[in-house]
């Protein structure tokens, strides 16, 4: 064992130590915010914190442990800011947040870890835990969790067993989110042409014909498309193929063996269904090619009339992004199939985004655990999502949320320390975010946990999936590529891509996943 561990090491120090040369190479700075993605109007020049935002105020409380953590960032925000300041207040723990543009995240980390600078909190794949438990770079969380976390408990303790969960012991925390991936119709077109919300894949077919072919926003030109889709954007393809029974992404059983669902009953049928949209021109011609932030704004720009994505992006986050006026109206169904198949992708929580982890370096890691207890309760999570009560928000006499201007303003809020905190741990589908949806999108998410496909989930991930994963999924995505736009055999097709997916890798798949569900299920008395 101690010569594996040292393997592992080198070997890991060796990718870091040419990670960290092209970190230096390309930004000469340690995680600094040259080239970070700023929204309109963010950046360094942005909205400074409200009256009390000043650096004597942002230090700890006197006697405060000091816990850092590393998290990553989308856009610039003043790091001094009022949020920062009053999680320090509340928690009584000095927290020293360094925040990395999210493209830089896995170098910076890796840097920190091999010059044994590890921060006391991070975030990580589940790829990376095994590695990082068998070299002693994270610690066992259990201990903690029952001396320091009972928000932590409170809120996820039933969730810990998960890939996090390792000989025994709790490593790592899980996100508890779940993306709420569901078909929204464009209402206010199927009200216009006198058509009902679909619900089967034939009422979807006449749909899209309506919508390609009716003229349905109004403007006497024929430039609409009926099911926007971007091969690049796994969600949009999803209720197809879960019309056909196919849980897209997770292993099926067939025949004792967990099977990938590209290999599963439906799949083919699936892709033959793509392929008829396709051929009527129901779909975006432009699938194979279109770049993800263009499949979206051609949702935004009013042009397509089915898009499957995650609710809380389609009808809430991406209000503001829709160019027309009024604005449009969707309405979320999801399709049922010729055997009467349909449903979503289960959220499987255990499982969901990366994990919270602290270091076994941690020189008070009960301060670590308070830090993260204090960011899971309830007064935490509304601190580090909507800032500060009576600064940023309020609750209205009816006991209403309510933003405080210019904070209803995204970009003033991120520059005041809003939403940026919540990336380090929150309460996740329990929290203040979930809580502030409005109604359809609430019910779109409801709608995805009331009616999940079965699938054959493993925690464990097998060795060729993570030596050529990305070989074998963008297979995948070649072969529904071709075969939605092929005039040909589809069956051929699909015999000749399995032949190809087998000996590339994914007969090594089947029996390895087969090996690790057989095992986890034995270690659940399952």
């Amino acid at each position: 064992m101690k010569m594996n561990r040292t393997f592992n090491l080198a070997t890991l120090r060796l990718c870091v130590l040419a990670a960290v040369l092209a970190l230096a190479a390309c930004n000469g700075s340690s995680g600094g915010s040259g080239g970070a993605p700023a929204a309109s109007g963010s950046g360094d020049g942005g909205a400074k914190a409200p009256s009390g935002g000043t650096s004597d105020a942002s230090k700890a409380p006197a006697e405060a442990p000091t816990v850092t953590a590393l998290m990553s960032r989308a856009t610039n925000f003043p790091e001094d800011n009022l949020v920062i300041q009053e999680i320090r207040k509340q928690s009584g723990v000095n927290l020293q947040v360094e925040s990395v543009v999210s493209d830089d995240y896995e170098n910076r980390l890796n840097t920190l870890i091999v010059s044994r600078n590890a921060p006391d909190i991070f975030r990580v794949t589940k790829a990376k835990l095994q590695e990082l438990v068998d070299n002693d770079v994270i610690m066992p969380l259990d201990d903690l969790l029952k001396s320091h976390g009972p928000n932590m408990m409170e809120n996820r303790g039933a969730l810990l067993q998960g890939p996090a969960y390792i000989d025994g012991k709790t490593y790592g925390i899980p996100d508890m989110w779940f993306e709420g991936n569901a078909l929204a119709i464009r209402k206010d077109w199927l009200d216009k042409l006198g058509l009902p919300v679909p619900t089967t894949l034939d009422e979807f077919e006449r749909t899209l014909k309506a919508f390609v072919n009716d003229d349905p926003d109004g403007n006497g030109l024929n430039d609409t498309i009926g099911l926007g889709a971007a091969v690049e954007v796994r969600q949009t393809w999803e209720q197809i193929f879960a019309a056909h029974g196919v849980p897209q992404g997770r292993y099926v059983t067939i025949d004792g063996k967990l099977t990938p669902w590209l290999l599963a009953p439906g799949y083919l049928d699936a892709v033959k269904f793509l392929n008829k949209l396709y051929q009527q021109g129901l779909i975006d011609p432009e699938f194979a090619t279109v770049p993800t932030l263009q499949s979206f704004e051609k949702l935004w720009n009013g042009k397509v009339g089915a898009y499957n994505f995650n609710a809380d992006g389609t009808t809430q986050n991406w209000l503001t992004r829709y160019v027309e006026e009024p604005k449009p109206v969707f309405a979320y169904t999801y399709l049922k199939g010729p055997n009467g198949q349909g449903g979503h992708v289960r959220p499987v929580m255990e499982d969901s985004g990366a994990y919270t982890v602290i270091s076994s370096a941690a020189k008070n890691p009960e301060a670590a655990m308070r830090a993260l207890d204090y960011l899971v309760s309830v007064e935490g999570d509304r601190l580090t999502w909507a800032g500060v009560e009576n600064v940023h928000y309020k609750w209205n006499a009816s006991g209403q949320f309510e933003w405080i201007p210019p904070f209803d303003d995204a970009v003033k809020l991120r520059d005041a320390g809003g939403y940026m905190y919540s990336v380090i741990i929150n309460r996740g589908s329990q929290g203040l975010r979930e809580q502030l949806y409005n109604d359809i999108t609430r019910e779109a998410r409801q709608m995805v946990l009331d009616h999940t496909l079965e699938d054959a989930y493993i925690f464990g991930l097998p060795d060729v999936q993570k030596e050529r994963g990305t070989i074998l999924d963008d297979m995948e995505k070649e072969f529904r590529t071709i075969a939605i736009t092929s005039s040909g055999d589809l069956d051929a097709l699909y015999e000749e891509f399995k032949a190809k997916y087998l000996a590339e890798g994914g007969a090594d798949l089947i029996e390895q996943a087969t090996e690790i569900y057989k095992a986890e299920q034995a270690a659940r008395g399952d």
